[in-house]
């Protein structure tokens, strides 16, 4: 994989650009607490059929992290997202979005649609779904405590930091088949002067109590283009419920896989499906 510097409002975001030079291009988005790493296993899979676009998102991995939540928007990721197309050379991609990458791509399917050809969600319910079932679930407001610890700000972040992120690597990966090296790699970013606050700001900026309040209007668009969505059978980030009926957002087509014994982290614990997956869906949406 080629290293690749893109410059946009101000800020340097890096991604990794390889497999088949002349086939349709694929935009990964990692989620968090990972990174362009999340793909690893990924990548080989589907490197002889696609030409693979695989960043670090901003406030992730190698790129920069602007200070403040403002920063952090949902225009101005899906805005990064169009810039790294633009100057790998991609027209239109296929998008490939995990966890809060996966929100991304919500954000691209609705915002962006012409620059997207298909797309594979995981582990990543629609907002509107999202907050259909969060408003109700008591369990999902358990199990999302990191969440409203990064909205306390400094104390939150040391709390979940503490021990080196010893604990929060354990508790975040649990039984997944991510490998200690992996673990290690990742903690070592996080305590990056910086960095565990700027991947702080995603939350504070898209996943503020309002997404939960159905009194606050949300006007998001329908997503247009086709969407896949992938879920883990054993999913310790949302309750039941949350990966089922995201299609009811999407007015195009739309499927729902359920991967066996595979936890919130599938391209780690399942990679050579997912990457059978996504290859099955993009073929079929040229």
């Amino acid at each position: 994989m080629e290293r690749l510097e893109v410059t946009t409002r101000g800020i340097r975001l890096i991604a990794w650009v390889g497999g088949e030079a002349t086939a349709p291009s694929l935009l990964l988005l990692h989620g968090w607490p990972e990174s362009s790493r999340a793909f690893a296993k990924v990548i080989p899979v589907l490197a002889d059929r696609y030409r693979l676009i695989v960043p670090d998102q901003r406030g992730f991995g190698e790129s920069d992290m602007p200070k403040g939540t403002a920063s952090y928007s949902m225009g101005i990721l899906v805005s990064d997202a169009v810039a790294i197309a633009d100057a790998a050379g991609a027209d239109r991609v296929g998008v490939v979005g995990h966890d809060l990458g996966g929100s991304v791509a919500w954000a691209l399917g609705a915002l962006a649609p012409d620059r997207v050809r298909a797309m594979v969600v995981m582990a990543s319910p629609h907002p509107l779904h999202f907050r259909r079932v969060a408003a109700a679930s008591p369990e999902q407001m358990r199990r999302a405590f990191y969440v409203w610890l990064l909205h306390a700000g400094q104390s939150g972040e040391r709390l979940l930091g503490r021990d080196d992120f010893r604990h929060l690597a354990q508790w975040a990966f649990g039984r997944s088949a991510i490998t200690d090296d992996d673990r290690n790699a990742y903690r070592v970013q996080w305590a990056e002067p910086g960095r565990f606050t700027a991947m702080a700001e995603w939350y504070r900026a898209i996943y503020g109590p309002d997404l939960l309040n159905p009194d606050v209007s949300l006007d998001l668009a329908p997503v247009t283009v086709p969407v896949r969505y992938l879920a883990p059978e054993h999913d310790p980030a949302f309750a039941a419920g949350m990966h089922s009926g995201s299609g009811d957002f999407v007015d195009a087509a739309f499927d729902e896989v359920e991967i066996p014994g595979t936890t919130h982290w599938l391209c780690h614990d399942a990679p050579d499906r997912v990457g059978g997956l996504i290859d099955e869906w993009m073929s079929s949406h040229p």
